[in-house]
């Protein structure tokens, strides 16, 4: 009778097991297509681009435009702002326009909502702008830009005497020797010159004074053909005796004489 019982319990409980499972298998099916449908629910992708004015990160100021994704099925889109209208377009290329300075200075939302053409709309996700007043968006842009210039002016005087300090300021140019850094071709003069290794790196290139021209701009490091050219054009010139280049040295010591003259005066 004992084991009977035990096989009986074992086997109900089994077939309640087998339901359970069942029945939140038919549950989860029935609610993972409603959250799939939220997920892949469309939205419009919004891009901002500045007209006129300033912008950096989320502050702006000053009139910009306001762009959707092309998209074939999108036949209107609305630009709200705060919650109210500010302008439709029902003509692709979609984009509406507006300045910052008809609203108040602080934070405010963005969204669109396009109409597609079986009726549907589609809204972008709310982007969340400060709007700046002009004198605002003035200091803002002069706490930027002065560190920049700093640095960039202090790159250029370290550029400067480095070599002299060194002593290789006192060594003018020799054709085919470029160094580590590799070799450079000014874009005003076509000639060639060494590029410094601690010269001001920027990415596309590094912030050189070309020691022909005195030019000061930001070089790649040429190619063997490059080279080659510009070596050529700098031998025709030298043979006609219409180089006349300056060394680290002395156009340090032409912008001491030049401040010093301006002083006096």
């Amino acid at each position: 009778m004992k084991r009977r019982h035990c096989s009986s319990m074992r086997k109900r409980f089994t077939t309640f097991s087998v339901c359970l499972l069942v029945t939140l298998g038919m549950a989860g099916f029935m609610l993972i297509p409603g959250a799939l449908a939220q997920e892949s629910e469309p939205t419009l992708q919004v891009r901002l681009s500045k007209d006129f004015g300033y912008a950096l990160g989320s502050r702006i100021q000053g009139a910009f435009s306001v762009r959707v994704s092309e998209d074939s099925d999108l036949v209107q889109i609305t630009l709200w702002i705060d919650g109210q209208r500010v302008g439709v377009d029902d003509t692709p290329p979609f984009r509406i326009t507006f300045n910052t300075s008809e609203f108040a200075v602080g934070k405010h939302s963005i969204m669109v909502i396009g109409m597609t053409t079986n009726g549907l709309e589609v809204s972008s996700p709310t982007l969340e702008y400060e709007f700046l007043s002009a004198e605002e968006a003035r200091s803002d842009a002069f706490n930027v830009v002065i560190p920049i210039l700093g640095v960039v002016l202090a790159v250029m005087l370290i550029s400067s005497i480095a070599p002299v300090l060194s002593g290789r300021g006192k060594k003018r140019f020799q054709l085919g020797t470029y160094g580590s850094a590799g070799g450079a071709v000014c874009s005003r003069c076509a000639l060639p010159f060494s590029r410094h290794m601690l010269s001001l790196n920027l990415g596309w290139g590094k912030l050189e004074r070309c020691p022909h021209c005195g030019k000061w701009a930001l070089v790649r490091r040429a190619s063997s053909s490059e080279l080659d050219a510009a070596e050529a054009r700098m031998k025709e010139a030298e043979s006609q005796g219409s180089l006349q280049s300056e060394d680290e040295t002395d156009h340090l010591q032409r912008l001491i004489d030049e401040s010093r003259y301006e002083t006096d005066d």
